[in-house]
């Protein structure tokens, strides 16, 4: 069972695109349907681009697809993919060190050019010497290295990492990319700047998306991903001016959706025919246009010990809707002020799907379904929209746009809510037990009905709950006791000096025994053999956690690293 737990965590681990080896990558990306096109097609041309969508939609995949096929074809441009999900070990340094944005911006440079010397990123052209541009600039790849890994680390700067704060500029890098771009005999360079959200660090959050608006010129392009509802922009960065946004999720309603879904799990699941058609089709459906979803569905299905094929489906598209779910609600710990967004998000949710399973209910002669929900657009003020994309962002929701309807016109916009949420509440099924999976696969399959499900929020919510909606304070550290407002310095209560709560210091108070991904058997053993490891906190503190876990009876190499896949995971997705 352990064997079998582990094999099946390594498994699940490989559906995220970072762990997919580049010299697979190619062969395990599915260039099906319009979006892959668009994508591509935005990804590698001359324009500013911000990539938009939940976790597992493929941003990251169709970043590193782009990365790996510009240097395939001399046509394209230089592409440097750099990834900046360890952003959040700099956040420590806003209290602790004076110049901490100085130090972020140095960083994010100097993240730039490391990646273009990565050993992965090395060009087939004995001509690209990036070392040797670099080193005519003044940088020494060990001197940049050691800068980013004490910076991430909180350590003080010795006299010559200091100085790199002081030497690199965007305009040193734009001249060393527009160097080893000649070199490489390409007409311009594009920046592939992954894990660009920085949600959780507001203040570099706004600098990092200046730097990305300064790095822009006539030869170089950045391109970055970001969320839909927690990435907040620069006053100096404006959408649809300074770049245009580009969305990579795929709606359910998508006239290619089947399709899609279908090449991607033919190019990822080795025994994807052995599989029964039903549980393709609904996992399929309750994946709700996220690949890595449809995927792991997959997996779990092949490795489930259930007695029916239809017991194993309803558990794992249940168990998949709570996992979404849960994801939604930690955004409350990880961003503190949106708490009472989530909270109203998740009472909105609800009432999506209970409209619907009585709209349903009234199709069922018709044969038509309707999965659509339309908001009056004049009722979504700015902080409603917030509210919403936090939906979207959590993939719980999908956007489809504005329609217009009535006389005098009304512009609604039009939501579907997570299609596992309808499977579960089974709004396509009679009360008949026999045959759901049939009637939920035809219900999905009807044609949608003429009109959305129309109404306006305050029908949805009373005013007064509307009107109350805003953005959560942190509470105090010592009493709990909630602040009154934003721009207080000392408690009400006990009068102690308020501060922010850091989203990276509840990440590592986190207990290993709750961590997700990590076995009975794994938390039994760290438990009694090494008691001091208790924490996230403990785990990160250590110099050579691995070596650690290899003292542990039962505990060889391959198991040591998957435990460390799982904590490093953990970590990267919590402050992610």
């Amino acid at each position: 069972m352990d064997n079998f737990e582990e094999e099946q965590l390594s498994y699940t681990l490989q559906q995220r695109a970072d762990y997919i080896p580049l010299d697979e990558l190619l062969d395990e990306t599915s260039e099906e349907g319009e979006i892959f096109k668009k994508v591509y097609a935005e990804l590698t041309n001359k324009g500013l681009r911000t990539i938009v969508g939940p976790r597992g939609c493929g941003k990251t995949h169709m970043m590193r697809y782009a990365w790996v096929k510009c240097k395939e074809l001399k046509n394209k441009p230089f592409a440097i993919y750099v990834s900046f999900n360890r952003y959040f070990r700099l956040e420590p340094l806003l209290t602790s060190r004076g110049g901490a944005i100085n130090q972020f911006h140095s960083w994010v440079l100097a993240r730039i050019l490391l990646s273009i010397v990565d050993k992965r990123s090395e060009w087939d052209n004995s001509k690209v010497d990036p070392e040797s541009v670099m080193n005519n600039y003044g940088f020494e790849i060990d001197g940049l290295s050691k800068f980013v890994s004490r910076v991430e680390r909180s350590q003080p700067l010795e006299d010559d990492e200091a100085d790199i704060v002081e030497k690199i500029t965007i305009e040193k890098v734009q001249e060393i990319i527009d160097d080893i771009r000649f070199q490489a005999e390409r007409n311009f360079s594009i920046i592939l700047m992954d894990d660009a959200a920085l949600t959780l660090t507001p203040e570099y959050l706004l600098e990092f998306l200046d730097i990305v608006r300064s790095l822009k010129s006539t030869t170089i392009v950045p391109k970055a991903s970001v969320y839909p509802g927690t990435t907040e922009k620069s006053p100096k960065f404006h959408e649809g001016q300074d770049s245009i946004s580009i969305p990579v999720w795929i709606s359910i309603d998508d006239s290619e959706y089947n399709s899609v879904m279908d090449s991607i799990a033919v190019k990822r699941v080795p025994n994807l025919e052995e599989m029964p058609d039903d549980a393709k089709k609904m996992f399929k459906l309750a994946a709700f246009g996220i690949p890595r979803a449809y995927l792991t569905m997959l997996d779990e299905y092949t490795r489930s010990g259930y007695k029916t094929s239809q017991q194993a489906i309803n558990n794992i598209i249940n168990e998949h809707l709570s996992a979404r779910i849960n994801e939604y609600r930690s955004l409350s710990m990880k961003v503190p002020k949106f708490r009472d967004l989530i909270s109203f998000g998740e009472e909105i949710l609800d009432k999506f799907a209970s409209l619907l399973k009585d709209a349903n209910i009234k199709l069922l002669t018709k044969k038509e379904k309707q999965i659509f929900v339309g908001i009056e657009k004049e009722g979504i003020t700015p902080i409603v929209e917030r509210m919403f994309n936090l939906l979207v962002e959590a993939g719980l929701i999908y956007d489809s746009g504005e329609v217009k309807h009535g006389t005098p016109q009304r512009i609604y916009q039009r939501f579907i809510p997570h299609s596992a949420m309808l499977i579960s509440l089974r709004v396509f099924s009679t009360h008949e037990k026999s045959g759901a999976i049939k009637q939920i696969l035809d219900g999905f399959s009807w044609k949608n009905t003429k009109h959305p499900l129309r109404r306006s929020l305050t029908r949805l919510m009373s005013k007064e709950r509307i009107n109350l909606l805003s953005f959560s304070l942190p509470a105090c550290t010592v009493c709990h006791a909630q602040r009154i407002h934003d721009n207080q310095k000392f408690c009400h209560n006990c009068a102690n000096q308020l501060v922010d709560a850091s989203t990276f210091n509840l990440c590592l108070d986190t207990k290993l025994d709750i961590v997700p991904g990590l076995t009975k058997w794994q938390k039994k053993k760290i438990s009694e053999s090494l008691p001091s490891l208790k924490t996230i906190r403990d785990y990160l503190a250590k110099q050579d956690p691995a070596a650690e876990l290899l003292l542990i009876n039962g505990i060889g190499d391959k198991r040591a690293t998957r435990i460390v896949d799982v904590l490093e995971s953990f970590v990267d997705d919590f402050l992610s």
